[in-house]
């Protein structure tokens, strides 16, 4: 009762504030102490006190904006994870995962500013990778600055995790659902040349036997090309949308602003399909040549598809450049793209974080995330299917350049000969092969990351 806190009077409140022993916190009070200290006497009196917890609990305010990214007013755990991957900070899910429960008070699995600044209340310094404190070391004006070397990113582990696991997710999706990826194209294209069978418009079951009929490896015809195109686009396409979800450079930058977690997740979905789909739509169209190649006449490998395609008459608005013919369809594959790529990225990273939310549960397993990446792809394919459907006709076009229909004379052409059905042709078999492909991708992408994480954990172990 002397008007003035010493080193074991604060370390002896700190103790039955945070239920540890004073060992584990005596040096806090050391640096809260030295922190507040003005006049250097080993003390603090009301004034110095007030000014400490004033500015610490402005440095506290700053640092909770910093970590609360959707501006809601609560801390999550993906936003917990975003943190230390744009931070180079590689601490594994479950360590992570600890730090959010000594936090969560309430058990609403996110963090509020009250929780936020009651566990940080008496804390001098932050580190964010120390598995005693959830933040710090040397805290000063919210800036991390001391992380231990065992728990930094050696050459962004955390993208190259994105890029593999990605890459991996889309190999095995795709491998699995190769015939009907087939399939769907040969439905698609066959009102314009006949690939398998001896008839044209034949139904999904019908153009099934004809497959079967050339030999069950036939099925698998292009797969190597599709896996080749598959692994770069599906791993850059993950990559890039978490990376967008992270930076928000699309939905917060000097030009505009969006506004709103879903819209942003649906804007960051649109975005990653253009980008995707500029730099990947040449080895779309090879694949499709070598899909729709005559059984009849052998098989087309790469090189030949990209020959042919090269050697083909150009377009004259490109003054028959012959790098435009890998082009060809790209203004209704793009056009449609853009809300593909939103509907599906988005409503499957939305309907992640609602399972978890929804169900408690830091970590869905294989089966939920397998039906919200399926049902998103449907909702997705279902309303830009006519943009594929014109845009794999395009593809597949081999004849006259001077013959060849736009996207708006297509458009017409099949609402004439077969009404509003037609740009619904081999919808079934497509939505068949995309129920499992999206849900097998999504489920492999987030649960190879788990099992990359769990490795990573016995690694720094």
């Amino acid at each position: 009762g002397d008007g003035f806190i010493d080193e074991h009077e604060l370390l002896h409140y700190m103790t039955l504030y945070y239920g540890e022993k004073e060992g584990q916190l005596e040096e806090e009070a050391k640096a809260i102490i030295a922190r507040g200290d003005i006049r250097k006497d080993g003390k603090l009196d009301y004034q110095e006190f007030m000014l400490f917890m004033l500015e610490h609990e402005r440095n506290l305010w700053e640092h909770f904006v910093e970590l609360d990214h959707d501006g809601s007013g609560q801390i999550s755990y993906s936003e917990l994870k975003m943190y230390c991957e744009n931070n180079d900070i590689d601490i594994p899910s479950d360590v992570l995962e600890d730090h959010m429960k000594r936090l969560d008070k309430d058990g609403n699995l996110q963090i509020s500013w009250d929780e936020f600044r009651e566990f940080n209340q008496f804390k001098s310094r932050y580190d964010f990778a120390d598995t005693a404190t959830l933040f710090g070391s040397a805290y000063v004006d919210g800036i991390i600055d001391q992380i231990p070397e065992s728990h930094k990113n050696n050459a962004s582990s955390g993208h190259l995790k994105k890029i593999l696991c990605g890459g991996l997710a889309g190999v095995v999706s795709r491998t699995c659902t190769a015939p009907l990826d087939r399939l769907k194209v040969l439905l698609q294209v066959q009102g314009q040349q006949r690939v398998v069978g001896n008839r044209q418009n034949m139904g999904a079951i019908q153009m099934l036997r004809a497959m079967w009929r050339e030999g069950i490896f036939t099925m698998w015809k292009g797969n190597l090309v599709n896996c080749m195109k598959i692994f770069p686009e599906n791993a850059v396409r993950l990559y890039i949308f978490e990376l967008l979800n992270e930076t928000q450079i699309v939905t917060k930058n000097p030009l505009w602003h969006i506004h709103g977690d879903k819209l942003s997740k649906f804007s960051n979905g649109a975005f990653t399909g253009i980008f995707v789909q500029t730099f990947m739509y040449p080895v779309e169209i090879i694949k499709t040549r070598i899909m729709t190649f005559p059984s009849k006449l052998g098989n087309m490998g790469v090189f030949q598809a990209s020959k042919r395609i090269w050697n083909e008459t150009g377009n004259p608005r490109f003054n028959g450049i012959p790098i435009f013919n890998f082009y060809k369809g790209f203004t209704p594959a793009i056009i449609g793209v853009m809300p593909f790529a939103a509907l599906e990225l988005g409503c499957s990273k939305l309907g992640t974080e609602w399972y978890k939310e929804h169900f408690q549960t830091k970590v869905p397993g294989f089966y939920p995330l397998l039906g919200i990446g399926t049902a998103s792809s449907f909702v997705a394919m279902g309303a830009t299917y006519p943009f594929r459907l014109i845009t794999c006709q395009m593809q597949a076009y081999t004849g006259p350049e001077k013959d060849r229909l736009g996207p708006r004379a297509h458009a017409a052409k099949i609402l004439k000969t077969e009404g509003y059905k037609g740009f619904y042709r081999g919808f079934l078999a497509n939505s068949s092969k995309a129920v499992p492909s999206s849900g097998i991708a999504w489920a492999t992408f987030n649960m190879t990351q788990q099992y990359w994480d769990r490795w990573s954990t016995k690694t720094y172990s």
